[in-house]
């Protein structure tokens, strides 16, 4: 697992799921898809999670992942589990980074 801090917002911890790791998280991840968030009242420090093992499928890149990391970092900052409202916000952090082409591949969902 690589965990960091998002470059995103630098504050929420983000744990990158890589090939070869276990554990709970995994086990979470695997029933998901892509990434998820962890915030709420019973959670003392919000963490982002994203499947790095997306890096074997030969279309991923470096933008899909962030582009992941941004839409959970949407549900955080907006303390939301709607996936528009969390869509939204991942493009806001994404433009406000100028990070464009990572902004695009979420508009390009759809979902917004």
């Amino acid at each position: 697992m690589n965990i960091r801090t998002s470059t995103l917002d630098g504050e929420t911890l983000v744990i990158e799921i890589e090939d070869g790791d276990t554990g709970s998280v995994v086990d979470l991840m695997n029933a998901r898809e892509n990434g998820f968030a962890l915030f709420g009242e019973d959670i003392e420090a919000p963490i982002a999670v994203v499947d790095g093992r997306l890096f074997r499928k030969s279309w991923f890149t470096a933008d899909h992942l962030l582009a992941i990391e941004a839409h959970e970092l949407g549900h955080i900052h907006m303390e939301s589990i709607e996936e528009p409202v969390a869509e939204r916000e991942g493009i806001r952090l994404l433009e406000s980074a100028g990070r464009i082409v990572a902004a695009n591949i979420l508009k390009e969902r759809g979902i917004a």
